[in-house]
């Protein structure tokens, strides 16, 4: 077998061949031996060293019988014969070698000693191989995560010093953390515990405390670092915040100043493999520095040296770990592809690539990286010519025939594996990825060109980088309003099932297309889909229903609620655990104003979407429960005073560094000092809220403000982004974000009403006497202290309650406080906790139950809604209806779902 056919003579199989008239044949003759390679290494690494064992004698057994069948073909002069067995034998034999080869590997890290230390807290000194990678906090407040890959060098146990090698993961918590580099060796305590994948890791270790360093890091890593930092610092000076942080990740991959938003937006979009150094960064920079090289007319042996010291200077500045040097190997075979315009030369570079980083680094024969690196550069090989070649015989333009070729087929080929890690598909990423497709090679020799004199002369790079920015803001510009769309990503089965079952659709797809009648039918159902589905998708006709008065937002397991008080404003109560849904729901209900932002209790569930709802809007507040403030440490001022806000329906107080030493915390407690009673004078109270404020009969003091409903249509000239970037968590992210943003924070207490044109909101708790957070276990026992608040609109009354339990629901019903509503915010997502004698006493008429589908709750309770039952109550659950929207007036209640309406 010397090769496959990939195409046929004829307009349909591209310009190329027609013009030659010949058949393109492909060299696949490593393809059985890189497959052969890989698979073996696969089922050592993962079922032990045994399994590899077993593989390699039975390989051995195989190439015996392939042996004979050469001669065979050989004596009999049989030459398709005698080339299939040859092909067939090298395969085998590699594989052998590969299986016996990764199953020492595996042998050496299931005996390595300190596996017998599992469940123990040692000393071990260890060298980070990558940049510590952060985690998403599960709960708030809780310190931000770390995962780092590290080489172990040694560890102390039983007083004994013991120097060994091997793998290891490192899970840590604490900002000391982020700053560790790659080849800079340090000393930690950690517990011991077993890996949690198979992938030639020794152990995983949990660390104690901080990290000290041991030893100096290597020239190269001292090289690398100092380019790195002095590229980020001129990148921050040069551009704005969101283009500033993802310029180094687009360049040399550091996400370390990569905002939240930005990267959940790349992640929806299917535009996350620019911000990871990959093979496209190696061929785009090779392409400039061969181009230089011609123009200097340097002969083939200087232009090899250029290239090849090009080459190692990156992946010194990349960091030079076996995902970079990877994503080398897979760009300079597309390079090769590109310059030779020959296909059949590229696959066996590929792979022969494959063997070799193999032959270095086992554990690549598992890593997800590799496979999406090595199958996108297959895919760019086998299918994108062909299918750039078949648009050009249709009259497309080479450009944007090859454009639209590589992203699709980048996408295709790899979809089984997203599907497999992620159990979502990006309905955008074609689209996105061909949209902004121009701009990247720009960016990427721009970025780098100001990389090096960043570290030269900073001015010259200040002004390099300034010409980043048009192309970032087009970049940005996709990601968000690619992400932004309806649908943009979907669930899918995920796990090794869904992977297989997409895999083979993918297959039978590529297969298919071949057939006239198969695209035609599978053009006419797009267009089908596309016509029936787009419109409602896009323009949401019927959403929101017109006079709404209350949303519950679809956020998954968490509250997330809007409150209308006019044309484009809500009071927003909770923004559940993820930006992305709330942000979603808010862009669809047309809010571009926040009067007032409301944070119940410091749960990940309720708070962690923050930036989501600050996205873009203009936010006037954010108000938290009486005393949830105590507990913080007052934040360092930043190095430059918060923007001015223009005021907006009453003004908004912003602390500067001059102003508030302390900084916001300062800032926001004396915030909360002057919202509570007495209140000293009317234009006090209109510094805080652009609404009404009064302090009713359950507390001292009287005060109020008008403000007319169609100022809320107003905007201010600085709309926070949501984009600060912060490793705290819990309400000292919060702080932080909020801080960046320019908004104030507030405590509510017991007794203080709010209104906003006809809406008007009652606080019933907490009381300023209730319980208070306990420093360092702040999200202990806060449901009790959720801040609980009544609504008084067109539509009735409404009890948002956040997530008291029991004994806060008692506390409400003896406290005398009329408690009765038409609408019901079910507390806590409908948990046990909540008593029927509370429903007895609320007796609502409709109950929004905010829970997430399949939630390992068991949210709502079957008890609970058996009693809303018994009370004749409706009940409207967002896992089942998803946004849900209330309108209408107290005696004829209307239920819209976004689900109903598309």
């Amino acid at each position: 077998m010397a090769g496959t056919g990939e195409g046929v003579r004829g307009p349909e199989q591209g310009v190329a061949a027609e013009d030659s008239g010949t058949v393109q044949v492909l060299d696949a003759r490593l393809l059985p031996a890189a497959l052969s390679c890989w698979g073996a290494t696969i089922v050592a690494v993962t079922a032990g060293w045994r399994a590899g064992v077993g593989l390699a004698a039975a390989l051995t057994v195989t190439a015996i019988g392939l042996w004979v069948l050469l001669l065979w073909a050989i004596a009999h002069r049989g030459e398709r014969r005698r080339a299939v067995a040859v092909v067939a034998l090298a395969a085998v034999v590699l594989g052998a070698c590969f299986a016996a080869a990764a199953a020492w590997r595996e042998h050496r890290v299931a005996s390595h000693p300190l596996r017998a230390a599992a469940g123990q807290s040692l000393r071990v000194v260890v060298t980070p191989t990558d940049d510590p990678k952060p985690l998403r906090a599960r709960v708030a407040g809780a310190d931000r995560q770390w995962v780092v890959r590290a080489d172990l060098r040694e560890y102390r146990r039983g007083g004994v010093t013991v120097r060994a090698g091997g793998a290891v993961v490192v899970l840590a918590s604490g900002p000391e953390w982020a700053d560790l580099s790659p080849g800079g060796p340090v000393e930690f305590r950690a517990r011991v515990d077993q890996p949690r994948r198979p992938d030639l890791t020794v152990v995983t270790l949990h660390a104690q405390g901080a990290p000290v360093a041991v030893g100096p890091l290597p020239w190269w890593q001292r090289i690398a670092d100092s380019v790195r930092t002095d590229f980020a610092a001129s990148a921050m000076r040069a551009l704005p915040p969101d283009a500033a942080g993802l310029l180094p990740a687009l360049v040399v991959g550091d996400t370390s100043a990569l905002s939240g938003q930005v990267r959940e937006d790349f992640e929806i979009a299917g535009l996350q493999h620019l911000t990871v150094v990959s093979g496209a960064n190696f061929t785009i920079l090779l392409s400039v520095v061969l181009f230089v090289v011609r123009v200097l007319t340097l002969g083939p042996r200087g232009a090899v040296g250029v290239a090849a010291a090009a080459l190692l200077m990156f992946v010194v500045v990349a960091r030079p770990d076996p995902s970079v040097l990877r994503a080398g190997a897979m760009g300079a075979i597309t390079l090769l592809a590109v310059l030779t315009g020959r296909r059949k030369q590229a696959l066996p570079a590929l792979c022969a690539a494959i063997i070799a980083l193999l032959a270095l680094w086992p554990g690549l024969a598992v890593n997800a990286g590799f496979a999406l690196s090595v199958i996108a550069t297959g895919g760019l090989i086998l299918l994108a010519p062909s299918w750039g070649d078949w648009l050009r015989a249709r009259g497309w333009w080479r450009v944007p025939a090859e454009i639209v070729a590589v992203s699709a087929g980048a996408f295709v080929v790899t979809t089984p594996i997203v599907i497999a890690l992620t159990g979502r598909l990006s309905l955008v990423a074609v689209l996105a990825n061909v949209l902004v497709a121009p701009v990247i090679a720009p960016i990427t020799v721009v970025g780098a060109g100001g990389a090096v004199l960043a570290s030269l002369w900073s001015p010259l790079a200040d002004l390099v980088l300034r010409c980043a920015m048009p192309p970032l803001w087009w970049l940005l510009w996709v990601a968000r309003h690619a992400a932004a769309l309806p649908g943009a990503s979907v669930a899918v089965p995920g796990g090794v099932a869904g992977g297989l079952i997409a895999g083979a659709v993918v297959a039978g797809a590529i297969a298919g297309m071949r057939a006239r009648a198969v695209r035609r039918i599978a053009a006419a159902m797009v267009l089908g889909v596309a016509v029936v589905l787009v419109p409602v998708r896009l323009w949401h006709p019927g959403w929101p229903p017109s006079g709404w008065i209350l949303a519950a937002c679809d956020v998954g397991q968490g509250d997330g609620l809007a409150l209308s008080v006019g044309p484009g404003a809500a009071i927003v109560i909770d923004v559940g655990p993820d930006p992305r849904p709330i942000r979603t729901c808010l862009d669809r209900l047309g809010i571009e104003r926040v009067p007032l932002l409301i944070l119940t209790h410091p749960h990940a569930d309720h708070i962690d979407g923050l930036t989501g709802a600050l996205h873009e809007r203009a936010v006037d507040a954010i108000a938290v429960g009486i005393h949830e403030l105590d507990g913080l440490a007052p934040p360092t001022p930043p190095g430059r005073p918060t923007s001015e806000v223009e005021p907006g329906c009453g003004s908004v107080p912003t602390a500067t560094p001059a102003a508030n030493a302390p900084g916001l915390i300062g800032a926001a407690k004396r915030d909360a000092e002057s919202l509570r009673p007495p209140l000293t004078g009317r234009r006090d109270a209109r510094k805080l809220l652009p609404g009404i404020y009064e302090h009713s009969s359950y507390g001292s003091g009287r005060e109020q403000l008008d403000c007319d409903p169609a100022e809320f249509e107003s905007k201010r000239s600085v709309r926070p982004s949501g984009d600060a970037r912060t490793p705290a968590s819990g309400l000292a992210q919060v702080t932080a974000l909020a801080r960046s943003a320019g908004v104030p924070l507030l405590e509510l207490s017991a007794g203080h009403l709010l209104s906003f044109g006809s809406i008007e909101l009652e606080v019933l708790a907490p009381s300023r006497s209730g319980p208070r957070p306990v420093r360092g276990a702040e999200t202990e026992d806060a449901n009790d202290r959720s801040v609980v608040v009544t609504a008084r609109t067109p539509a009735g009354r409404i009890l948002l309650t956040g997530d008291i339990e029991a004994s806060a629901q008692r506390a409400l019903m003896h406290a005398g406080i009329p408690i009765q509503a038409d609408i019901l915010k079910l507390p806590h997502h409908g948990s046990r906790t909540t008593s029927r004698e509370f429903l007895d006493a609320v007796r609502p008429r409709l109950v929004l139950v905010s829970v997430g589908a399949d939630n390992t709750f068991g949210h709502p309770n079957p008890a609970v809604l058996a009693d809303l039952s018994a009370l004749g109550a409706m009940v409207s659950r967002t896992d089942r209806e998803g946004d849900i929207v209330v309108s209408g007036s107290s005696g004829h209640l209307r239920v819209t779902s976004s689900r109903g309406v598309g």
